[in-house]
């Protein structure tokens, strides 16, 4: 028989205050042929195929090839800030402070590109400010990006040398972002606002910048997150501005905008005011998850449509990651927060573990979609740092600490790997943390005014809200329950008569009791004989409709005052702002609706 084959390994490197050491996933050993003990190792990087390791130290960069690790290449770089690796490790881009010396005007440059195959530095820039200084790479390295004051810069083959083959010049360019796409590639722009005009958000097919695919403008809106899906083909905008106005959020105000390379746009409506703080998309690229709302959070999952499915409820938590399979959604809360560790069942929504890491700075998946990574790192802390490896059923497999009080870990990255490097396993079973609550539970705090009052085991601190279904998904549940469930209670039923806008001596109310065993045209005809023997709308009804119809036609006749100013200003030659004109297109639209308004009352 054949021998069977090697089970695939992934590993994860760190760097501290003792040099940069490397550990195989999931037990966590030291892999010895990967060690630099310089005390000041300033960053690590893999690339995004896990194929190269990077790092630097006061004595230069060093690129290693993890399959043999063989080192490819020492550069005596040591005023090294950044680094940066293209998808497959042929690039090393390098960053250092712009500075220049005294009595010269023009500094060296400071963006240094080399080829790790070679050695040979391709490409040397001026790049002052750290803001965007990252060249972008293609997934397949055919295309390089790299962002100019106000332009776009484009390099076929990878190398960003020579001359760029084609240019985007936009105003108030201040950021972009290259699809992860082996093709067609589509590129993602940010153009702040100024005097007073909104920010955009733009999505342009490479190299037909002519015309755009999609576009969003905002008003607030300082700085854009992009986040692609992994097949390119949709991306989420995190928009935010510095300074909250109202006052409501430390962390100023955010909004989240939605284009794909079709052309929808839209901005995604979220249940809840604050911050948003994370938001990830589904392997497959048909869905995203999105954590948001002042504290407790909640946590929505949203369709390709930007319809809401599945509301998670609110908790302690600022972040969302779906495995390598997107088969289990962890949603977590660090930082400020205590460490609660939440895993969900993708397929069945369903809760199956939960579990804490106190003091944790930073979570990581690992490749094989089952364990991941946990780590206290400085200078966020300075005590108890270390790493952990989990299982996501709540197992803490290991757990390691600096030896030194005085010792300090300072990154932890785990290797990428090829999609279906490691098969997908069956998920977990509902696990005791979940399905047994801990029975003794220390007792709430209670004002003295509030003891002994009936209310006062009612007394929350925030309001605590359920997981459940929403949306289109919400109706088609509602509509699969069986007619033998338990009898509504009193107040049940007159929330449903509420919602149905009926009243309980209505003949509707024994249409839905017999429509069970009744077959598809026996239900037509009982609602057509409902619908003739229902009394007549009162007048008091048909004057509050009326009444409707006027305050909405009072709008639309504002907005039209407005247009006809507009005009005006326009035909004495004042330039009008951009917002401005989309105003003026939408005149035809609100003729429209003042004449149905007329009509209908």
């Amino acid at each position: 028989m054949a021998a069977a084959a090697a089970a695939p390994k992934s590993q994860f490197a760190a760097r501290g205050s003792s040099g940069l050491w490397v550990c195989s996933l999931p037990d966590a050993s030291r892999d010895d042929s990967i060690r630099d003990e310089a005390r000041e190792c300033k960053s690590l990087v893999y690339s995004a195929d896990g194929s190269h390791l990077a790092w630097s130290t006061k004595e230069g960069i060093k690129v290693v090839r993890t399959a043999d690790r063989q080192v490819l290449q020492s550069l005596a770089f040591p005023r090294t800030y950044a680094i940066a690796l293209s998808p497959k490790g042929t690039y090393l881009a390098a960053w250092e402070y712009y500075s220049t010396q005294k009595g010269v005007s023009a500094g060296e440059p400071n963006l240094h590109v080399w080829n790790v195959n070679t050695g040979d530095c391709v490409a040397r820039y001026v790049q002052k400010k750290f803001d965007n200084w990252q060249p972008l790479w293609s997934i397949d390295e055919q295309l390089c990006c790299r962002l100019v004051t106000g332009e776009a810069h484009f390099f076929n083959g990878g190398a960003p040398d020579g001359s760029p083959v084609h240019k985007l010049r936009l105003d108030n360019l201040a950021g972009c972002s290259l699809s992860p796409s082996t093709g067609p590639y589509f590129l993602a722009t940010h153009q702040a606002g100024s005097k007073g005009g909104p920010a955009f958000i733009r999505l342009y097919r490479y190299p037909g910048f002519e015309s755009v695919i999609a576009s969003r403008s905002i008003f607030k809106c300082d700085k854009v997150k992009f986040v692609w899906n992994q097949q390119g083909t949709a991306m989420l905008g995190v928009t935010s501005v510095e300074v909250d106005t109202t006052g409501s959020s430390y962390y100023g105000e955010q909004g989240l905008q939605f284009l794909d390379t079709t052309g929808a746009n839209c901005m995604v409506t979220l249940s809840k005011k604050g911050p948003i703080y994370s938001a990830d998309w589904h392997p497959n690229g048909r869905e995203f998850c999105v954590v948001h709302g002042l504290m407790p959070a909640k946590a929505t999952l949203f369709n390709s449509k930007c319809d809401p499915v599945f509301d998670f409820g609110s908790g302690p938590r600022n972040q969302v990651l779906y495995n390598s399979h997107g088969t289990v959604i962890c949603l977590s809360g660090f930082g400020n927060l205590p460490g609660h560790m939440e895993f969900w069942n993708r397929e069945k929504l369903q809760l199956v573990s939960k579990c804490q890491a106190l003091d944790t700075t930073s979570f990581q998946w690992c490749p094989d979609g089952e364990h991941f990574l946990t780590a206290t790192t400085a200078p966020r802390l300075r005590i108890g740092n270390g790493y952990c490896v989990w299982h996501y059923s709540g197992r803490e497999l290991l757990k390691w600490d600096v030896p030194n009080a005085t010792d300090e870990l300072w990154e932890v990255q785990c290797q990428p790997v090829a999609a279906g490097t490691f098969r997908a396993k069956p998920v977990i079973a509902v696990q005791a943390s979940v399905s047994q609550e801990s029975k003794t539970k220390p007792a709430a705090y209670r004002p003295p005014s509030a003891r002994g009052s009936a209310t006062s085991s009612k007394l929350q601190l925030h309001e605590k809200e359920t997981p459940h279904v929403i949306g289109v998904a919400a109706t088609a549940a509602a509509a699969a329950s069986t007619t033998d469930s338990k009898p509504l209670s009193k107040s049940a039923q007159k929330n449903k008569r509420r919602r149905e806008g009926k009243k309980p001596d209505e003949p509707a109310a024994v249409t839905s009791t017999t429509a069970g065993g009744l077959t598809q045209a026996q239900r037509d005809a009982v609602a057509m004989a409902t619908c003739l023997t229902a009394p007549p709308m009162s007048a008091a009804t048909a004057s509050a409709d009326a009444g409707e119809n006027e305050k909405k036609a009072r709008a639309v006749r504002k907005k039209l005052q407005q247009i006809e100013k507009l005009k005006a200003q326009q035909a004495e030659g004042k330039k009008l702002e951009s917002n401005q004109l989309e105003k003026l297109k939408g005149e035809a639209e609100l003729l429209r609706q003042l004449e149905e308004l007329s009509v209908g009352s």
